[in-house]
């Protein structure tokens, strides 16, 4: 049901933002009336409310992951200086602005199961749609802001490559407690020369 007063609508985003925390923190099975109802702070009643279904409710959730997910990697790509760098330097701004400075592996781990929930319901798969998107236009700019090319087919191979490498040091994080932004970096710094050229330096250009 539409949220049409000020009131309704802060409570229906009062528990968007539940099941969002839910989702990102324990994974889709987590989210469920009662206990995006208790994390909200709101009756069990409002959750069939305001959400028609447990799929609208889950689809809540994962609209508002992604929002939060592409709004920190925006924050972070904004954040990098604008200057030539090599293939190291730009495989580790890559690898920062993809995961974070202080990554969460349940907040990480969260964007891969939306994929898989995207296969099971059509109905999210534009959302994650949308937010592949997003993640290629931040990864183009971190290449812009490198003084690199950042045409879209390098760019999305460099973000399948990024996901792997992400995705196998989460699995692994528990035997091996590894870096997961040294693991992106590793994974990417052999071909973002391929990938990502550096531009021509212009003619008296100090390289910053």
């Amino acid at each position: 049901m539409a949220a049409a007063t000020p009131k309704g609508q802060a409570r229906r985003q009062l528990l968007a933002e539940a099941a969002g925390a839910l989702l990102m923190k324990h994974g889709p099975d987590a989210v469920r009336h009662r206990a995006v109802a208790e994390l909200a702070g709101l009756p069990l009643a409002s959750t069939t409310y305001y959400f028609s279904s447990l799929t609208d409710l889950l689809a809540a959730a994962v609209e508002r992951t992604c929002e939060i997910d592409a709004q920190e990697m925006t924050e972070r790509c904004a954040a990098l200086p604008a200057q030539s760098r090599d293939a190291r330097d730009t495989a580790a701004a890559l690898a920062r602005v993809f995961v974070g400075e202080e990554p969460v592996s349940s907040q990480l781990a969260a964007r891969y199961e939306l994929f898989v929930l995207a296969a099971r319901h059509p109905e999210f798969a534009e959302m994650i749609s949308h937010r592949q998107d997003r993640v290629s236009e931040i990864a183009a700019e971190v290449l812009d802001k490198s003084r690199r090319h950042s045409a879209p087919a390098g760019v999305h191979k460099l973000i399948a490559l990024e996901n792997g490498a992400l995705l196998e040091s989460l699995a692994a994080d528990g035997q091996t407690h590894g870096d997961p932004v040294s693991a992106v970096a590793d994974a990417v710094v052999d071909v973002v020369d391929v990938l990502a050229p550096a531009l021509p330096q212009m003619v008296g250009s100090s390289g910053n």
